[in-house]
């Protein structure tokens, strides 16, 4: 297996992933400090892009740690393989580098 390219591809993921996760944090600060809302339809729908916000940013952060895993297991020669010590096949990490057991 190479993990030379499942690493340089989970870098990339990680990257993109953090971007993400700035932007999102700088969107939901600018939400917290908006002060133009004018009726009870603004306010409701900036509560709901707030909670969409929230769940993205959620989801985001728990690929973040994903990722981090999967990088640590590369850095000690794990990854690519199940709990049991079993091989996962590289189809499935091609798919998904995310991939556990």
């Amino acid at each position: 297996m190479e993990l030379e390219k499942f690493k340089k591809i989970l870098e990339n993921r990680l990257k993109k992933v953090e971007d993400d996760i700035k932007m999102l944090l700088s969107e939901l600060e600018e939400l917290a400090i908006y002060d133009s809302i004018d009726d009870i339809e603004d306010l409701a729908e900036l509560e709901t892009i707030n909670d969409s916000n929230k769940a993205l940013l959620q989801k985001l952060l728990e690929e973040r740690k994903a990722i981090k895993k999967a990088l640590a297991k590369i850095k000690n020669g794990t990854y690519g393989r199940c709990a049991d010590g079993s091989p996962i096949p590289e189809e499935k990490l091609e798919a998904d580098p995310l991939y556990e057991c």
